[in-house]
């Protein structure tokens, strides 16, 4: 009864809250981050069909994790609900299909210059199982709704990271500098949450110090897993 008087639920809150700011943040960030270079791409040659699939399925994820924010704040929980247990079938594809269009994209020389191929596939490698496991323990907590959406939140957010290092922005600092910079931002988004917590409520909820805990680990673990025999392996197979 604490931890309910101290953290609310989610559903009860009025006005913007934190969860549809992060919602629209998170959208803008995909489409400044993949916008201008898709648009570029629309022409012939044109880019493979599963590079369209990856990204339709990436856009319904956000767009969908919009619309159940809208949804709680109008308190519409049947129909939230119902799109809840539907996400779970988009994330089955989501996950295989990430890692499947990373190994493409290294075997049609796709990787973008300020990442390595062995480092571009376990970056993404490593996000998309750190999205996998906050999204599966959301799910097993979706009656504690106060933990649910903040895991989600966070699942969210570190979706953020393949469109932070495309942000024109941070090219202008060089090609050196990118993957720190996406980094940092990603951490400062994954960090609204909890300042947001702190802020309103004097305290962090345990959900974000797992949620952002994770994101921070996963970043620190690109590069081991980049240098790891298995992940060398696979990438050594697929590249041209």
């Amino acid at each position: 009864m604490a931890k309910q008087a101290i953290f609310g639920e989610p559903r009860v809150q009025r006005g913007w809250t934190v969860f549809a700011i992060m919602a629209l943040v998170v959208i803008a960030v995909i489409a400044a981050g993949f916008g201008p270079s898709y648009a570029a791409s629309l022409g012939a040659p044109g880019l493979p069909f599963w590079v369209h699939l990856h990204g339709a399925v990436m856009t319904t994820w956000v767009l969908l994790f919009a619309l159940q924010t809208a949804l709680v704040r109008r308190r519409s929980l049947a129909l939230h609900r119902a799109l809840g247990f539907t996400s779970i079938g988009l994330v089955v594809v989501m996950v295989p299909l990430a890692i499947a269009t990373d190994l493409l994209a290294i075997q049609r020389d796709a990787v973008p210059p300020f990442f390595t191929p062995a480092m571009m596939f376990a970056a993404d490698l490593s996000d998309i199982v750190v999205f996998a496991v906050l999204f599966g323990w959301a799910v097993a907590l979706r009656r504690r709704r106060d933990w649910h959406a903040r895991l989600l939140l966070c699942a969210t957010v570190v979706l953020t990271w393949p469109a932070l290092g495309r942000l024109a922005p941070l090219h202008r600092f060089g090609l050196a500098m990118i993957v720190p910079l996406a980094t940092a931002v990603l951490i400062a988004l994954a960090l609204v949450g909890p300042l947001n917590d702190l802020v309103r409520r004097g305290r962090v909820h345990p959900a974000y110090l797992w949620g952002v805990g994770l994101i921070t680990l996963a970043q620190v673990l690109h590069g081991p897993i980049a240098a790891s025999a298995p992940v060398r392996a696979i990438v050594a197979a697929v590249t041209p």
